[in-house]
């Protein structure tokens, strides 16, 4: 479970980020994740809605773990293992395990601009303010389409992976910066962004490294071991 909580901040930043239609050139966005098990990064290349690649990884985590969308299908790669999430999500669902129906509604989370500003990684940002279940919490929202674009990527490798992902408030505040045509710079010292660049990616970069296993036996128990960081 190491990892769980680094891959549920990886989908939840993107997750309903969807004011981008397109990018006018590839997006590569970095963010810098603390976290109780250890410090980590998340990589987003986004180079259109059939090209999108998450690379996580953590000091908790034994090896880099790949989320990767290539046309209708998302994979999840951890080494040379390549699996299709689509049919795990189906199968889950199947084995009634999915995520679908636990999903609790979340109050209004209202929002105090406080009337800072925050450059971060080049990008100004306006400071909010929020409780959140008797928490406080601030929140760096900046107006980037680049970034939005990039965020667009996660929010179709979530699409694919339907009824897996836990809900979080951050989904909540997501909605939020929408809503605001902003995209997330930075929660508290959670998430923040290293890094932007509209750098050419290479086409090897979208490249499997090997033909997606089928699920059943070793195969998908190597998976979760996996994806959990094990």
């Amino acid at each position: 479970m190491k990892s769980k909580n680094i891959f549920i901040c990886m989908v939840l930043v993107g997750v309903v980020l969807m004011g981008a239609q397109s990018a006018f050139a590839d997006v590569t966005a970095v963010y810098k994740m603390t976290m109780r098990d250890g410090n980590g990064t998340q990589t987003i290349r986004y180079a259109d809605k059939n090209h999108v690649r998450v690379d996580m990884a953590s000091e908790a985590m034994h090896h880099e773990a790949i989320m990767m969308k290539l046309g209708d299908k998302v994979y999840a790669i951890t080494g040379k293992v390549v699996q299709d999430m689509g049919q795990l999500s189906a199968m889950m669902a199947a084995m009634g395990k999915g995520g679908k129906g636990r999903h609790k509604a979340h109050d209004p989370i209202k929002y105090k601009d406080t009337g800072r500003t925050e450059t971060v990684a080049g990008i100004k940002g306006k400071v909010y303010r929020f409780i959140e279940h008797g928490k406080k919490h601030e929140l760096v929202l900046g107006q980037d389409k680049d970034l939005q674009a990039a965020m667009l990527g996660v929010v179709e490798i979530a699409k694919s992976s339907n009824g897996m992902m836990p809900d979080d408030f951050r989904s909540q505040i997501q909605q939020d910066a929408f809503e605001k045509s902003m995209a997330m710079l930075r929660l508290d010292n959670i998430m923040l962004l290293q890094s932007l660049n509209k750098k050419h990616i290479q086409d090897s970069v979208f490249d499997l490294p090997s033909k997606p296993q089928q699920f059943g036996g070793a195969g998908l128990e190597g998976l979760m071991r996996g994806m959990m960081g094990k």
